[in-house]
C-alpha cells in the first residue's frame, strides 16, 4: 500500500455542477481513503454509497456528500494509494480532462510505501449474475481482475463497442486512464434541465454526435474503455483488491454500485 510524500492540490471545474472547485490530495495515517466536505468526514466505503444517478456515483455519511470521485478512485486503485486525505471546497470533484491521466500523473510520482499488510483481497469463489434496469453483470472466478465491457447503441451509428481489459498499474495507465468520460448531443439539453453536465465541454469529454465524434477520440474504443475506468473506480469503494473475471454489458455507475453490494 502507500501514501505520499506531500500535499498535492488539483484545481478544475464539476463537470456537473460547473463550479470551480480545488481538491487537496494529503498524506494521513489513517487506513483507507477520507474525503472532507463541509466540515464532515466521508470515509470510502461501501456504506458511504449515496443516491446515485446515472451519470456518477455519490459517497456520503448522511450530512455530507461529495460527488463524482470515480475517475480519482480508480487512480488511486491502480497507484495501490490508500492512505490518504483528500479535502474540497466543492461538493463534486474537478474532472480534470474527463479521464484519469492526470489524476495519476501527480501523484504517481509522490508515492511512498507504508510498512504493512497489502489490502484484503476478495476472490470470486463462485459464478455471480446481477441486472440493474438495462445493465446486466456476470462474475466468475479468475486469479487476476479481468473486465470486459460491451456497448450497443443499435439505432445510433455507433452501433456496438467491446474492450477487455486485465489489471495492472501499467495496462491501466496506458490502456484505461486517458479514457474521457463521453455524452452524446442529443441528451446535453435533457441533462443540463436536470442539472446535470453544466462543466462538460469538449475539453474534459468526448462529444458524440449523430454525424460523428466533435473533437477527436483517443482510441477507437474510448467509449468502452472510459467504462473499465468508471467500473474500476464504482469498484474501489469496498476497499479491497479485487478478483475476477468481470463481463459487464451497458454498465451504468448505478448498476455498478448496486452489483458491487452484491459482491
Amino acid at each position: 500500500m502507500n501514501t505520499l510524500k506531500k500535499d498535492i492540490v488539483f484545481d478544475g471545474v464539476g463537470i456537473h455542477s460547473g463550479r470551480s472547485v480545488q481538491m487537496r490530495v494529503s498524506p494521513s495515517t489513517k487506513q483507507g481513503i477520507h474525503f472532507y466536505y463541509d466540515h464532515q468526514w466521508i470515509r470510502v466505503h461501501i456504506n458511504s454509497i449515496g443516491m446515485n444517478h446515472i451519470r456518477s456515483t455519490t459517497l456520503t455519511n448522511g450530512k455530507a456528500t461529495i460527488q463524482t470521485p470515480e475517475h480519482f478512485l480508480a487512480a488511486c486503485y491502480a497507484l495501490k494509494l490508500t492512505n490518504i486525505s483528500v479535502s474540497l471546497n466543492q461538493t463534486e470533484l474537478p474532472i480534470l480532462d474527463g479521464s484519469a491521466i492526470e489524476f495519476v500523473t501527480p501523484l504517481a510520482t509522490e508515492l511512498i510505501s507504508i510498512d504493512g499488510e497489502d489490502k484484503e483481497k476478495i476472490e470470486l469463489k463462485n459464478d455471480i449474475q446481477f441486472r440493474w434496469k438495462d445493465s446486466y453483470y456476470y462474475g466468475f472466478p479468475s486469479n487476476e481482475l479481468i473486465i470486459s465491457v460491451y456497448l450497443s447503441y443499435p439505432d445510433h451509428w455507433l452501433k456496438s463497442m467491446c474492450y477487455t481489459y486485465v489489471h495492472s498499474k501499467n495496462a491501466f495507465i496506458n490502456e484505461i486512464a486517458s479514457a474521457r468520460t463521453y455524452g452524446f448531443t442529443h441528451e446535453l439539453a435533457a441533462l443540463k434541465d436536470q442539472g446535470l453536465a453544466k462543466g462538460g465541454s469538449l475539453k474534459n469529454a468526448l462529444v458524440v454526435s449523430e454525424e460523428g465524434y466533435l473533437n477527436e477520440p483517443r482510441f477507437n474504443d474510448e467509449l468502452a474503455r472510459h467504462k473499465v475506468l468508471d467500473f474500476l473506480g464504482d469498484m474501489s469503494i469496498l476497499g479491497k483488491d479485487l478478483r475476477g473475471n468481470f463481463i459487464i454489458i451497458r454498465p451504468s455507475h448505478q448498476g455498478n454500485c448496486e452489483f458491487l453490494k452484491q459482491l
